[in-house]
């Protein structure tokens, strides 16, 4: 019950107004039949029901407008708990100077009566200040998750925003080369760059696309890449597995084979090459890439640990938190990336 009520007011539009409206409604309703002097509600029930909130309104709006921001927030727990104690003293010596000597000059006639000791009151008071911080805090929590996501959210497009502008801006490279040349292939070639630029502007705006489609995409960009190159016949590129209905992060793998392209394929060198694999065994599935040195060992892996690579990174750690192993590793004439990510 309680559980259910702290999810409904949580849950309540984030009008502050409404949702202590709400709360003091309930209130009322549950202490008029808790308070109610007979079986059927009587003027006189309501007027006491009224009455008998005041102190405790007065408590809980102590704790939580002043309390709560000067002494909990700072972590100042000896000096919140020691006036939380008091206030909630102050509360009950409220509540009895109120009915037994107050009350019957704001209404006489009604002869009310202090029904409740100073320990009595003093439950009553502790009970509410402990709900109303617990809805209080909840309500500070599922905020901070909300920002949490939302950071997240836009860290992640951030990231995709710069990957886009890479991966783009290489396939141009070609593109110049191309037309610099007059090669006659550079018609076909500016109809695949569109079809990729349509993937990556219309189609990757999601959190997981089909692997299918990314599968494509690849097959796309290798072709792009060997317009331009006389090494085309170097690149491997196999898929083991059935994509199926698999979804992965779009835009994972191209990073890895621009890379590839860029460092792997050197001209007129007999044992340049890249080999592409993506295995898929379930709910797993291992991205392997190999590729041949094409630059001096001393500047190798930290050239080729580029913008693009420390972004795809950044994104697996968001994506696929815990799911996902990325090895990058080199030898004296090759560079090789596996990345195994749990899709389930």
């Amino acid at each position: 019950m309680v559980r259910q009520v702290l999810r409904f007011l949580v849950r309540l539009p984030k009008n502050r107004t409404l949702q202590h409206a709400s709360f003091w409604a309930l209130s009322f309703l549950v202490l008029l039949n808790i308070l109610k002097v007979s079986a059927e509600i009587q003027p006189i029930d309501l007027v006491y029901t009224v009455v008998f909130h005041i102190p405790i309104v007065l408590v809980v709006y102590l704790n939580q407008s002043v309390l709560f921001p000067l002494l909990l927030a700072k972590q100042r727990y000896l000096a919140y708990s020691v006036s939380l104690v008091a206030g909630i003293s102050a509360g009950a010596v409220f509540y009895i100077l109120l009915f037994s000597r107050w009350i019957d000059f704001i209404f006489p006639g009604y002869y009310f009566i202090a029904y409740y000791g100073f320990w009595d009151i003093s439950l009553y008071l502790a009970v509410y200040v402990a709900a109303t911080s617990l809805i209080k805090l909840a309500r500070g929590w599922f905020r901070l998750q909300q920002i949490e996501q939302e950071k997240t959210l836009t860290e992640l497009k951030a990231l995709k925003s710069q990957v886009n502008p890479h991966f783009l801006f290489n396939s141009l490279n070609s593109i110049y080369s191309l037309a610099r040349k007059n090669s006659p292939v550079l018609p076909e070639t500016i109809l695949k760059l569109g079809s990729l630029m349509r993937y990556v502007i219309y189609e990757t705006d999601v959190d997981k696309i089909g692997l299918q489609k990314e599968i494509e995409i690849i097959s796309d960009y290798i072709a792009l890449q060997k317009i331009r190159t006389s090494e085309g016949d170097k690149v491997e590129f196999k898929i083991e597995g059935d994509p199926g209905e698999t979804k992965i992060a779009p835009l994972i793998f191209l990073p890895f084979i621009e890379n590839s392209f860029k460092h792997g394929l050197q001209r007129g060198k007999t044992e340049s090459f890249i080999k592409i694999k993506i295995e898929i065994t379930g709910a797993v599935l291992n991205f392997e890439i190999e590729n041949s040195k094409g630059l001096p060992v001393e500047t190798g892996l930290q050239e080729y640990k580029g913008i693009g690579i420390e972004n795809v990174k950044k994104r697996l750690g968001l994506v696929y938190p815990g799911a996902h192993v990325l090895k990058i590793s080199e030898n004296d004439k090759v560079f090789k990336v596996l990345l195994q990510l749990q899709l389930k």
